[in-house]
């Protein structure tokens, strides 16, 4: 088998939520047959940003010190840096959140900004961030900026002109010797409102106390809800055929946590009201697959959901493969919309297509001149 699919495969029984002794002892098997390319492992486990779970995950199930000595260091560092990271970044949030706190605002705290002050993964190191997302009702954006700026936060200048007041954002405030940007949320994302607005989550948020500072949390089914548009829309994922394996690993979290789990009629109905239907369920088989995470009631495995499983294994196994899939994903219906601004309908759509293609085209006879 392809070392990457391997470690595909090793990572996510790794992460899964699989206490049995039976499973335990075939990945300590496997771990100690010499077969896995741990070259292939750390690349894979990096480039998807869950090197610090992977380590968290293994050191649960008792299987760190069948690790090579190398790689148990190496994993063990590199987990004890996003420890000390995330406590940096707790210090960071809780400083903002009290300065909101300040003018009347209880932010919405968004995607990891949740897990520095919850205990959802089980371990402080687990999730990597690279910045702090907080959702405020869009007619507060600019006193949440002030304040913040009150604290020393500034924008780059430089950047000012790529988030105007319709971006989902406003500009990311930085300061120095922090260790991330802090982005204050107007929307939940780019181009998705009419499946879950701002407006939405913030009237369903949940409240949050924590350590005197009061913040909102989204509740568990927006928290899946956004979790799967981000990852397979806004990134393009699902039309570019990738793997999110963070993605998948923080909802197959999310669904077994104790403290609320997600409603999956709410998710499945808001997604077959706006055609997004298969980008759902393509994506709860990959997790059913790859995590071993049950399917909800009443989602039933397609022939596509087997086509886009199969499809996203082999691009992740062969470059090749990959970047056909790439070049497949600028055709889907978002990525042209997106692009050339186009009417929804599929007459729009096919004709923006054959602008596209025609543009791909100019482009390869160009550079084989």
């Amino acid at each position: 088998m392809n070392q990457r699919i391997k470690a595909l495969f090793f990572i996510s029984r790794c992460l899964a939520k699989d206490p049995q002794p039976e499973s335990i002892a075939a990945l300590r098997t496997e771990i100690l047959s010499g077969q896995l390319s741990w070259e292939a492992v750390v690349s894979l486990a990096n480039g998807q940003l869950v090197t610090p779970a992977l380590w968290a995950a293994l050191k649960k199930k008792g299987l760190t010190e069948e690790l090579p000595v190398e790689l148990h260091d190496y994993l063990e560092e590199l987990h004890q840096l996003n420890v000390e990271r995330n406590a940096h970044l707790q210090t960071q949030l809780l400083e903002a959140v009290k300065k909101l706190n300040s003018i009347n605002i209880s932010p919405v705290l968004l995607k990891g900004a949740l897990h520095l002050v919850t205990d959802m993964y089980g371990d402080p190191g687990a999730r990597i961030m690279s910045d702090i997302d907080l959702l405020v009702p869009g007619e507060d954006t600019k006193r949440c900026m002030a304040a913040l700026q009150e604290l020393g936060y500034r924008a780059h200048e430089e950047k000012l002109d790529d988030y105007p007041e319709q971006h989902h954002h406003c500009p990311p405030l930085s300061r120095p010797t922090d260790y991330a940007d802090i982005e204050i949320h107007r929307k939940l994302m780019e181009g998705y409102d009419d499946i879950l607005s701002a407006e939405t989550a913030l009237a369903q948020a949940q409240p949050l106390g924590f350590q005197g500072h009061s913040m909102k949390v989204l509740s568990p089914t927006h928290r899946v809800l956004h979790n799967i548009l981000h990852s397979q829309l806004v990134d393009r994922n699902y039309s570019e055929g990738m793997i999110p394996l963070r993605s998948l690993y923080e909802a197959t979290t999310e669904d077994s946590a104790s403290h609320g789990r997600p409603d999956w009629s709410i998710i499945r109905s808001r997604m077959e009201l706006h055609n997004r239907g298969k980008v759902l369920r393509t994506y709860l088989y990959l997790a059913h697959r790859l995590f071993r995470n049950p399917l909800p009631t009443g989602f039933q495995k397609t022939p596509e959901c087997w086509l886009f499983y199969n499809r996203c294994v082999a691009q992740l196994g062969w470059q090749s493969i990959e970047a056909w899939g790439i070049r497949l994903g600028s055709f889907s219906a978002d990525n042209i919309r997106r692009v050339y601004q186009c009417k929804k309908g599929w007459i729009p759509v096919n004709l923006a297509r054959l602008q596209h293609a025609k543009r791909r085209l100019a482009s390869f006879a160009t550079r084989m001149i």
